[in-house]
């Protein structure tokens, strides 16, 4: 009787738990479809929710081709603009970040346990604490408006290196030592033992960073004021008024159908990588 009244409580709370998980996987997935929806509708220049059918009945694909037309094809150069800034600061941050974790876990130095409390104390510090002294620093290093001041302060993350570092005193000892006894140098080691048995957090890493820069919207805004220099996320802010000196006729189903383009490329990167996403989870959870 006892096992029996457990596996029903087990079942409900397993029932319960996936309902709660489709509430809110219908809530997140709503807003895609009506951002979908209304990138296939003639909406104009204004926008009600009551415009908005959940199948739409005049199927507007041009759209898309809209967007690029709106913006006198200026778009290609944020896509363009959006892809390097995420792309090249983020390969350049788990580089350095995974030598930097590698250090941490498995190299016996002065000060080791010193540096790896600062990083911890460091990252409880808000970031918008930090965006006065860094914007005061784009604009002594005559950074303001370039492509240095967009990627640059994302090359290093203490963040990656937390991660890294907690991922990395997992792995056995006793590979390090047997190629160390093999006259490996620790460059060796790092390359050819620490960094394939690191796929899986690297793949972790490299989502969360291209997508945060990526979708990241306020520091571009911030550093840039040149319609060149714009990002996706910015250039789709822009198209709703008048922002940054440009002046744009507003449409909000060409709008959305540039929003929908901006959103392709990341969910086409968590789908090739979402099966490390889940073990990126657990990582630093079990110490070896």
């Amino acid at each position: 009787m006892a096992t029996y009244k457990g596996d029903r409580v087990s079942t409900a709370g397993r029932g319960a738990a996936l309902a709660i998980l489709l509430f809110y996987t219908a809530l997140s997935l709503a807003s895609l479809y009506l951002m979908l929806s209304s990138s296939l509708t003639h909406l104009g220049a204004k926008f009600d929710l009551a415009d908005l059918d959940w199948i739409p009945r005049d199927w507007a694909w041009e759209n898309f081709s809209g967007f690029f037309a709106l913006t006198h094809d200026a778009a290609w150069t944020w896509l363009w603009n959006s892809l390097l800034i995420a792309l090249v600061p983020t390969c350049i941050n788990l580089v350095f970040s995974a030598m930097a974790g590698y250090a941490l876990a498995k190299i016996d130095f002065p000060g080791r346990l010193l540096i790896f409390w600062l990083i911890i104390a460091v990252m409880a510090v808000p970031a918008f604490v930090t965006l006065i002294p860094l914007y005061q620093m784009m604009f002594a290093f005559g950074w303001f408006d370039t492509f240095f001041a967009l990627m640059v302060p994302r090359m290093a993350g203490l963040g990656s290196v937390f991660l890294f570092k907690q991922f990395m005193t997992t792995l056995p000892k006793e590979l390090m030592q047997a190629a160390r006894v093999d006259g490996a140098s620790e460059w060796t080691i790092f390359w050819r033992i620490v960094m394939p048995m690191a796929r899986p957090v690297l793949a972790v890493m490299f989502l969360l960073d291209f997508v945060a820069a990526w979708n990241d919207y306020f520091w571009p805004y911030l550093v840039t004021n040149s319609k060149e220099m714009m990002t996706v996320q910015v250039g789709l802010i822009s198209l709703i008024g008048v922002d940054q000196g440009f002046v744009w006729q507003i449409d909000y189903g060409v709008i959305m159908a540039g929003a929908v383009l901006a959103s392709v490329p990341i969910i086409i990167l968590f789908l090739a990588l979402q099966r490390f996403f889940i073990q990126g989870l657990t990582i630093g959870a079990v110490k070896g």
